[in-house]
């Protein structure tokens, strides 16, 4: 509470004035332990505290994809060997752009099984044109023992990628959507900077550098234009006469 109690002063023509703030004949000031600012500098902490936090978020993907795998397991031993079974599988399929390169990360794709007529099976990815309304709908061998244990972990697996979807949207918001903003943000910051140059010619008083100067400035002004304003009342008298 001490730190923002503020102090009035009086003026000693030999005090240094820079940064303080003027009023009347006094100078009002802050305690010793405010009056010396910072600079900016990068935003160490947050920057750290986002590092910190996307790469927690990675982690998380991990661990749902390693889960995911151990359901996708299970699924596979569960589920009727038949036409159009579902499957899970992890491949090479998430592009990512970056300093003009394009890298790939491995993911969960969802797909059901195909048998060629040579008897061996194919991956054949899920299409809009299927329509369903959960992954277990999809299912095939319905009326087969153990098919509440099928449904269990299709159920299982959907929630879990969907969970993994949230936390890549994250993700990429920061990837996709800040490039933009950031040059937005830079193009703004290079035109303010010509601006502010502009405006520092045209502070013809400069109340940091000796506020008792500045302030006499003030006042040397205000009698001019008064002399200024009485000197059009005579004039205008004189003609009226």
């Amino acid at each position: 509470m001490a730190s923002d109690v503020l102090f009035l002063v009086p003026l000693n023509p030999r005090q240094e004035q820079r940064g303080f703030f003027v009023f009347g004949d006094g100078l009002l000031i802050k305690p010793a332990a405010d009056t010396e600012p910072f600079k900016p500098t990068l935003q160490t902490w947050r920057l750290k505290g986002a590092s910190n936090m996307v790469r927690q978020i990675g982690e998380a993907i991990y661990m749902l994809d390693l889960t995911i795998e151990q359901w996708v397991e299970q699924l596979n031993r569960a589920q009727p060997l038949r036409p159009f079974r579902l499957a899970v599988i992890f491949t090479r399929s998430a592009r990512t752009r970056m300093d003009g390169q394009i890298y790939y990360d491995t993911e969960p794709v969802v797909g059901r099984m195909v048998q060629l007529r040579s008897g061996a099976w194919r991956f054949a990815r899920l299409t809009a044109r299927v329509r369903y309304s959960k992954l277990s709908d999809l299912r095939v061998g319905k009326g087969l023992p153990g098919d509440s244990r099928v449904v269990r972990l299709i159920d299982g697996i959907e929630d879990m990628l969907a969970q993994r979807m949230g936390l890549l949207e994250v993700l990429s918001s920061l990837s996709k959507a800040m490039p933009g903003k950031l040059s937005s943000i830079l193009a703004q910051c290079a035109r303010r900077s010509d601006e502010v140059i502009d405006m520092s010619e045209r502070i013809h008083i400069d109340w940091n550098a000796d506020a008792r100067a500045a302030e006499e400035s003030v006042r040397a002004k205000r009698r001019e234009r008064y002399q200024k304003l009485k000197q059009a009342d005579k004039v205008d008298e004189a003609v009226g006469a």
